[in-house]
């Protein structure tokens, strides 16, 4: 077993607590437990209760190295930039503030949202062309398909040396969807334009913090305590476009938009009829998707997570189709004798 004194350390170290705040912590759960577990025992439970694992010794990943669901993230990488502050108001009136940094290390840019308090206490404290070291960072795939790092109360942001070793590049636009066929398809950004053959029975609608956009549990998230939960849609379909097929995941304002239907009518209607009420919205649908390709964890195949997805025009692409048979015939009669 792991020292108490560099157990303690560490939970220091990945909490942001003080040693005092900690020995009080443990000494609570030793008395409560009544001598049941060792000092040791007592500070591996306040761990878990704060969701710090002592016994992984972590290591610094290159932002390559990074897949959506890592937890306890620490990462070292130069800030290429930090957009302003913007102010939105919630569903329940009351204001919010983001701002995102832009962090590359030579290998991988990521973006790291900061979300009310947490733009204020790094405000002025952090500048571009600077090197930071993230800590305890939580990676998540966002709206657009692309992951990203989020940081939280047990997270730290710190500068650290610069030895020079990591360049400044300027942060990539959202990358260009290439159009492909299915059966074409692999990992990385692409459109696809097909018809919704499938849909999957799931739990179409979750709840999400307004402050830290986490999903949670009723109304309760691990960083903000009691919050009015905003209420969002997850829809898992099939594509086909006659050379294949591919799942779609979409959320959010993609799954709004290929459906018509709010979240909070889904959430009230219950699972079968939420399922009926979509199969009837999205079956049939012949659309263009574009996302990130990725390969599912679970199933070790390809899908695509959606940022944008746009119904096809029947009569533009009855003509887009009548244009490409005549560049078709005409470049076979040029190559006639």
């Amino acid at each position: 077993m792991i020292p108490y004194e560099e157990m303690m350390d560490g939970l220091k170290e990945k909490s942001g607590l003080s040693k005092k705040e900690l020995d009080k912590k443990v000494s609570q759960k030793y008395e409560e437990l009544g001598g049941l577990v060792s000092m040791e025992g007592a500070a591996h439970l306040v761990a878990r209760e704060l969701g710090i694992n002592l016994l992984v010794k972590k290591r610094k990943l290159k932002i390559s190295d990074l897949k959506d669901g890592m937890k306890s993230v620490d990462i070292t990488g130069r800030v290429s930039m930090i957009t302003e502050p913007r102010e939105f108001s919630r569903k329940d009136g009351t204001k919010g503030k983001v701002s995102n940094i832009f962090v590359s290390d030579g290998a991988g840019s990521i973006r790291i949202p900061l979300w009310d308090k947490q733009v204020d206490d790094l405000k002025g404290k952090i500048q571009e062309g600077e090197v930071i070291s993230i800590s305890n960072g939580l990676v998540k795939i966002n709206n657009f398909g692309n992951i990203e790092l989020r940081v939280s109360t047990f997270s730290k942001i710190e500068k650290v040396q610069d030895d020079g070793s990591i360049p400044f590049e300027k942060p990539n636009a959202r990358p260009l969807a290439v159009e492909t066929d299915i059966n074409m398809i692999k990992e990385g950004f692409f459109s696809v334009k097909g018809n919704i053959v499938q849909l999957f029975k799931i739990n179409f609608t979750y709840k999400m913090c307004p402050k830290c956009r986490m999903k949670i549990e009723e109304e309760d998230c691990p960083e903000h305590g009691k919050v009015k939960p905003e209420t969002n849609m997850l829809v898992s379909a099939v594509i086909d476009d006659g050379t294949g097929n591919l799942r779609v995941v979409f959320f959010r304002e993609q799954a709004k938009r290929l459906s018509g239907i709010e979240p909070n009518v889904l959430s009230d209607l219950g699972q079968d009829a939420a399922y009926d009420a979509l199969k009837k919205a999205v079956l049939g649908r012949d659309v263009v998707v574009s996302g990130r390709v990725q390969r599912n964890k679970l199933f070790e195949n390809l899908e695509i997570v959606a940022n944008d997805v746009q119904e096809i025009n029947p009569v533009e692409e009855g003509k887009r189709l009548i244009d490409e048979i005549k560049t078709l015939v005409g470049g076979y009669e040029g190559g006639k004798d």
